[in-house]
């Protein structure tokens, strides 16, 4: 897989951290959160970028010391800032499979941190919410590639959202562009998925340029200026 590609999963996924007022920073080879002690929380995704007034999901496992599932613990789940990231979905008791799901909504501009705790030992995830510039793909279908450019002097983290002419729903993808770079993405293998067809969603943090080739010639983004 590309070293700048980070794919959300259920248990677990690649994180790119907060730090030093960026929105991400280079601890790139962490997979999980794990909290020391009997028990162990381990959130999914660690790492959450959002546009103003999105909302997006995330668990959290506990597992015992022996890497079982823990049921019926009550896990509170608290926001950095409860006015500018919000907490919705409030079951937070753990299931058969030792989980909880929760959705976080955007309210304002900056980075955050959610804390996950049993009371005893507790973890974290990294929430950036930024006024994100929105782009569309009409259409992709299959194996193709697309590729992404970063034409500017600035670090650009991408989201990149599939969705599929099916009944599933794949899990975004956050791509770390480094000033000037280009990449080139292979749809399949990123979301170690088969893919049909569809169309794309690209949130970017900075200008972004790209597209992919078709049977029909190449394909570039459309930027949309605000939500209708």
């Amino acid at each position: 897989m590309n070293r700048s590609i980070y794919t959300y999963s259920i248990v677990f996924c690649c994180a790119i951290f907060l730090l030093n007022n960026q929105i991400f920073a280079a601890n790139e080879e962490a997979n999980t959160t794990v909290a020391t002690g009997e028990n162990q929380i381990i959130v999914s995704p660690m790492n959450i970028l959002l546009d103003l007034d999105e909302t997006a999901s995330a668990n959290a496992i506990v597992l015992d010391r022996d890497g079982a599932f823990v049921e019926g613990i009550t896990l509170m789940v608290v926001s950095q800032d409860k006015t500018k990231l919000k907490i919705i979905d409030r079951d937070f008791i753990t299931s058969e499979s030792g989980s909880i799901e929760f959705s976080l909504l955007g309210k304002a501009k900056g980075d955050f941190i959610i804390t996950v705790s049993d009371g005893s030992v507790s973890t974290h995830i990294n929430v950036a919410v930024k006024d994100l510039i929105r782009y569309v793909l009409p259409y992709f279908y299959g194996d193709m590639q697309i590729s992404l450019i970063n034409p500017t002097n600035f670090t650009n983290y991408v989201k990149i959202q599939f969705h599929e002419n099916s009944d599933r729903d794949e899990p975004p993808l956050v791509v770390r562009l480094n000033d000037k770079e280009m990449v080139t993405l292979r749809l399949s293998e990123e979301l170690d998925s088969k893919l049909t067809d569809g169309w794309v969603e690209l949130f970017a943090t900075e200008i972004l340029v790209g597209g992919t080739w078709t049977n029909k010639g190449y394909l570039s983004f459309d930027q949309i200026h605000a939500y209708q």
